[in-house]
């Protein structure tokens, strides 16, 4: 059962995601993911007005890239941890309830 979260129907999910935030520790999740996709996409929009500045403006230098390209893959890494990480506490916390065992 390693994707049990994911074989739920859309109401079932909809449950599921209500019953976790609900509890101390979904609220807790729900906070720190919310701010690993904002730090996330705040840092693709940085990267992307850094390089489009400098294009613009025909002032981008070497150090320019230095700082966007790595801030943009690290931004990338950001948000894609945050669904993973999403969909794995979602997935242990339906394994846990036995309302979800036997579907």
């Amino acid at each position: 059962m390693k994707n049990k979260y994911q074989r739920l129907s859309k109401d079932e999910k909809k449950e599921c995601r209500k019953m976790y935030y609900n509890t101390i520790k979904g609220k807790e999740m729900k906070l720190r993911l919310t701010r690993l996709f904002i730090i996330g996409t705040l840092g693709i929009l940085f990267a992307i007005y850094i390089i489009g500045n400098g294009i613009l403006t025909h002032q981008i230098h070497w150090y320019d890239y230095f700082i966007a390209i790595p801030l943009f893959f690290a931004s990338i890494i950001f948000l894609v941890s945050s669904f993973l990480i999403y969909r794995k506490v979602l997935n242990q916390f339906a394994l846990k309830i036995p309302r979800f065992k036997n579907k």
